[in-house]
């Protein structure tokens, strides 16, 4: 289906959510650099301080069906303006930290809001409402946002933290942040015009879903015809599927982000060196993201996320031995294949959502999807830096990791979006209108 009058625009709300979610999540992910600096300084356990991050998941997780809700109602422009001033506060704090219940609540409840309502919720939304057969390289496109702040944050606040210290690191970002952010949703963003039209899944302001004839991706009509709101998804099984799936890639995920530079400098590398390696990370995600959200349009969406499971665990299997095989290389394939395989855990679950509950209430479908999402991250970072401290080795999580993500890709399965929408590439006609 063709988004005619719109089609031009959206690629302008594309850039704009890229950059937006490569500076929320350049945040986000640097505090794997933040970590070991913390823990230089004030000699918290590992415990302790990676608690910190889990309560900032938490509660960017906690916020979700209310950011959603509220974009829903609000519109994104104005939910994203207020994140980026609420961002750049919870920033500033943080640098004034002089004890762990400081950062707990300057990162992990002020930063953490900041980024939530900037963040995921509100940028898959509009682009879910502005692309229809073009959602999967929409979506893929402005999540590699992420990996480019991954790439870009992370060694260059790991370079201003060697020079002027973490604190300074901090100040330096709550200025910069906000300062692209909030003009850039001032002067662009919007949501799509609600023009009645063949192609048009709006009328007056409420979603009329096509019915199988007039939409070619529809399969299961019955389901497609249906007013999603947030009551309705929670009495499906494929919301339940997805609730059980979402975080246990999260749970998986977020403890190896959390913990890898501090991973690989305990076994003799320099953090400097190890925040490169998480540029790689960043870097092979960009591509990754692109490439899952391009095949799901292709291949579909199941077979897609198995295929980023597969290069994901493969990159867990070079963390399993690097202990044992201390190979210069190892690090590097790790990067690679573990940022390739994490994209899809991060491009697929909007997509694969907005196949089943596609309309109006999507944004507080999904942010509650989000909540269940950030409960499984947050309690991954934790239970990663806890069992270290128990045992003193990573290897131990990095296996029961392995069996979680196998578990999580079981479930989309299960949930089977194949059955409800078809993509692109597996309708009977092989060049739909675009």
């Amino acid at each position: 289906m063709k988004e005619k009058g719109s089609f031009n625009f959206g690629w302008i709300i594309v850039g704009i959510s890229f950059i937006t979610l490569a500076l929320a999540y350049g945040v986000w992910y640097s505090f794997s650099v933040f970590f070991v600096a913390l823990l230089g300084e004030f000699g918290w356990s590992r415990s302790l301080a990676a608690g910190a991050f889990s309560l900032f998941v938490i509660v960017h997780s906690v916020i979700g069906p209310f950011v959603g809700g509220t974009v829903d109602r609000f519109g994104p422009r104005r939910v994203i303006l207020l994140g980026s001033l609420i961002l750049g506060m919870g920033l500033a704090l943080s640098s004034l930290t002089n004890t762990w219940w400081h950062y707990y609540i300057f990162f992990g409840v002020i930063t953490a809001v900041g980024v939530g309502l900037i963040g995921w919720v509100p940028n898959t939304t509009i682009i879910q409402r502005w692309f229809k057969v073009n959602r999967g390289l929409a979506i893929g496109i402005i999540s590699s946002g992420i990996g480019i702040g991954i790439l870009v944050c992370v060694p260059s606040v790991q370079y201003l933290i060697s020079r002027v210290g973490w604190r300074m690191a901090y100040r330096i970002m709550a200025y910069f942040i906000p300062l692209i952010v909030a003009p850039m949703a001032i002067a662009f963003l919007k949501n799509p015009p609600q023009k009645p039209s063949s192609h048009d899944t709006r009328v007056s302001g409420r979603d009329i879903i096509p019915s199988a004839p007039t939409d070619p991706s529809v399969v299961d009509g019955e389901w497609a015809s249906r007013s999603w709101t947030i009551r309705r998804a929670l009495s499906t099984k494929q919301f339940w599927l997805l609730s059980i799936s979402f975080p246990l890639g999260a749970f998986a995920n977020q403890s190896i982000l959390a913990h890898q530079v501090a991973f690989f400098v305990d076994q003799g590398v320099e953090a400097l060196f190890a925040s490169y390696i998480v540029g790689i990370v960043g870097i092979a995600s960009v591509g990754g993201k692109i490439l899952w959200g391009t095949l799901s349009d292709r291949i579909g969406r199941e077979v897609t996320y198995t295929a980023g499971i597969a290069c994901l665990i493969c990159g867990i299997i070079f963390l399993i031995v690097l202990p044992v095989h201390h190979s210069p290389i190892l690090p590097f394939f790790y990067g690679a294949f573990f940022g390739i395989g994490y994209a899809v855990l991060a491009t697929l679950p909007p997509i694969i959502t907005a196949d089943f509950f596609e309309g109006e209430s999507y944004g507080g479908i999904f942010g509650t999807l989000i909540l269940l999402t950030g409960m499984g991250g947050a309690s991954g970072a934790w239970f990663a830096g806890f069992f270290h401290d128990r045992v003193g080795s990573y290897v131990p999580v990095f296996i029961i990791m392995i069996g979680c993500v196998l578990f999580a890709c079981l479930n989309i399965w299960r949930a089977a979006p194949r059955k409800i929408r078809s993509v692109p590439g597996k309708r009977g006609n092989p060049h739909p209108s675009t």
